[in-house]
């Protein structure tokens, strides 16, 4: 498999699927207002929260056992028997639920939040069946087709006078197509269940379940509590908030998914120079874009909400702010869990995300009461940074990692830089459009890739082994 190639891949993947739903969500919101669109990010929030015990771990133990070629079809059909155990039982406390499921939501969607469920478990399994056939490139079409496919049916329900209804059967209809196509790129087929695979699954399950908790916990927990203390429109606000740096992660996340099956194949062959190269290039190119991300978006925080997605968006300009630090962390987290996960240590990524999970369960309600939907921004942000430092100190005690000091620097000084002009341009040329707010944002993009361009410890490690990788 070819890292950089593969990585590039799920990079233009990522970007296109981070743009769609960007641009989704502003016409979303323009069309549905803040009240409705939360129940929309409800529903999601509970699709990502019910997904945890609906595979606990066995999507994740699917992709390590596939990449160490260990019986393939019958690993493929014993994940499909653990799943289908799993989701059952998610379905029928969902279907008990019901009236609270749809007060909770706003809107009567308990049933399509059953079936969206269903489709997008399959979904994700096949995806990261093929990521454990060392196929994470191929990954990228199937999972660009599905927010394209969802973001289209829903704009079009949208435009013809449907509401959320229509936009949550879109995702559920997306998430089967996916499936299937999925399934049909896959090399393994579904064999039979069988007891040797499933207890194979099941030992890397029980710990790969509480660490994959973190992310999801990351995503949706801050907007679940937020919908049980506080009104939609502040869901929508923050959830606004975070779509837009998300943006920030797709260099890293892109990393993150390729690293992983090749790290467990060099762990399983000895190669751990392999594999303490691959962690420090890895954090060099993340941060290449979250540090001046960072940068950019606080000073034009305000201006990208109210602009974008209407002035009622606004008052989460401090959230975008507080939230564009916690993605600066998890730009380097994601390579971090990766890799330890990747040399069979889920065990250790496990207690790492067991006393974050911790610190976030606990900061994001008294936050969230106390100095409202911004303290979810602060309890997520305080969680990721212990995330972080745990994933580091465990992976330290096993290989050597170089984090990039210099070149992070260099970042540091370049985003500083373009920050003081900008806010000396805005200072004579306010922002007071859509147009000019591009024009800033290109602006102040164009002056960060001048500066780090000419930094020659920036060109050599970082820029000119990017290019060599994709040729």
């Amino acid at each position: 498999m070819n890292l950089g190639r593969s990585t590039f891949k799920l990079f233009l993947m990522q970007s296109g699927r981070s743009l769609i739903l960007f641009f989704a969500v502003i016409y979303f919101a323009r069309q549905l207002g803040a009240s409705e669109l939360g129940s929309l990010f409800l529903f999601q929030a509970l699709i990502g929260l019910l997904s945890i015990p609906a595979d606990l771990g066995v999507r994740g133990a699917l992709e390590k056992r596939l990449s160490e070629g260990e019986d393939p079809d019958r690993m493929l059909g014993s994940a499909l028997f653990l799943k289908a155990i799993l989701y059952a039982c998610v379905a029928a406390v969902v279907l008990a639920a019901r009236p609270f499921v749809n007060a909770y939501i706003g809107a009567d969607l308990a049933i399509v939040l059953i079936l969206a469920l269903a489709t997008f478990e399959l979904s994700d399994l096949f995806v990261q069946t093929l990521r454990g056939e060392l196929r994470v490139g191929e990954t990228a079409g199937v999972m660009f087709t599905q927010r394209l496919l969802w973001v289209s049916i829903g704009a079009v329900a949208v435009s013809l006078g449907y509401g959320v209804m229509a936009i949550a059967v879109a995702l559920a209809v997306s998430g089967l197509v996916t499936a299937v196509w999925g399934y049909t790129k896959c090399r393994t087929r579904i064999g039979r269940p069988a007891i040797g695979p499933i207890r194979s699954l099941v030992r890397y399950a029980k710990f790969h379940a509480i660490s994959s908790t973190g992310g999801r916990v990351y995503q949706w927990m801050d907007v679940a509590i937020i919908g049980f203390f506080l009104t939609q429109q502040f869901v929508s606000v923050y959830e606004v908030s975070w779509q837009v740096t998300l943006l920030v992660l797709l260099v890293s996340k892109s990393i993150g998914w390729t690293i992983f099956p090749q790290v467990s194949q060099w762990d399983a062959d000895g190669n751990q120079d392999e594999i303490e190269w691959v962690v420090s290039k890895g954090i060099s190119f993340g941060l290449l874009f979250s540090v001046p991300a960072l940068v950019g978006g606080t000073i034009f925080a305000p201006e990208l909400l109210g602009f974008l997605f209407g002035p009622e968006y606004a008052i989460g300009a401090a959230v975008l702010a507080i939230l564009l630090v916690e993605k600066l962390v998890q730009s380097v987290d994601d390579i971090i869990e990766s890799t330890l996960r990747g040399i069979d240590r889920p065990d250790l990524a496990a207690i790492a995300t067991l006393v974050t999970v911790g610190v976030n369960l606990v900061l994001n309600p008294v936050l969230v009461l106390t100095v409202g939907f911004v303290g979810a921004a602060i309890a997520t942000t305080v969680a990721g940074i212990v995330s972080a430092a745990l994933h580091s100190y465990y992976l330290s005690r096993l290989i050597t990692i170089e984090f990039p000091y210099r070149i992070a620097g260099w970042y540091v000084a370049s985003s500083a830089l373009m920050g003081a002009i900008l806010l000396g341009v805005q200072s004579i040329v306010p922002v007071t459009n859509t147009a000019v707010l591009f024009a800033m944002i290109g602006f102040g993009m164009v002056l960060y890739g001048i500066f780090v361009i000419s930094i020659s410890t920036v060109r050599n490690d970082v820029v000119v082994p990017a290019v060599r990788a994709l040729i």
